[in-house]
């Protein structure tokens, strides 16, 4: 039996169904769907899709329903906020963590950003940033 479990590790890798590749894939679409949301002013999908339980909590000193509404407010109030992705320079997985990190622009300014992000329900949302 452990013989067959090894195969099966084996074809795994072989075939490319280790996922690694597709999780940076799957991390960097987060951060290019956050660009997104930002530029659109899409609250629902920030809010609700694209980052954890945990960070909405924390960045809106909320619980529940209402970290999720509040969110949404904060996000609407902010005006005039463009962002561009220049590139994504590189990004690394370990397991349910993950950290992307891009170049931004913001008003002819380029900056660099490191996302966090973890593996929720089977979808990497962002949970923070450095």
């Amino acid at each position: 039996m452990p013989l067959l479990a090894a195969l099966i590790c084996l074809l795994a890798v072989i075939s490319g169904c280790g996922g690694g590749d597709d999780d940076e894939k799957d991390a960097e679409q987060t951060v290019r769907d956050f660009v997104t949301a930002v530029n659109e002013r899409d609250a629902d999908t920030y809010c609700d899709e694209l980052i954890t339980k945990e960070f909405r909590e924390q960045t809106t000193f909320a619980t529940g329903d209402e970290a999720a509404e509040s969110c949404k407010r904060q996000f609407k109030a902010i005006t005039g906020l463009q962002i561009e992705l220049v590139r994504i320079v590189g990004t690394k997985v370990d397991g349910d963590k993950a950290t992307v990190t891009a170049v931004l622009r913001r008003q002819g300014q380029r900056a660099r950003q490191v996302y966090e992000l973890a593996k929720d329900g089977g979808d990497w949302k962002l949970s923070g940033a450095r």
